[in-house]
């Protein structure tokens, strides 16, 4: 009888992709207008010779 049974491996699931996690406060643009506000900044240093030449 037990020549009968026809045996199924389980069915493999695949792998669920890493969920992104929630950012908190800081909008998403924030760190490009800090990078903007770096480039002012050190633009204006130069230009007032505070960098060297």
């Amino acid at each position: 009888m037990s020549d009968n049974v026809v045996k199924f491996r389980p069915i493999e699931k695949k792998p669920e992709p890493p969920v992104k996690k929630p950012r908190g406060p800081v909008p998403g643009w924030v760190p490009f207008v800090v990078l903007v506000a770096l480039a002012v900044a050190i633009y204006f240093a130069r230009q007032a010779g505070l960098l060297g030449s």
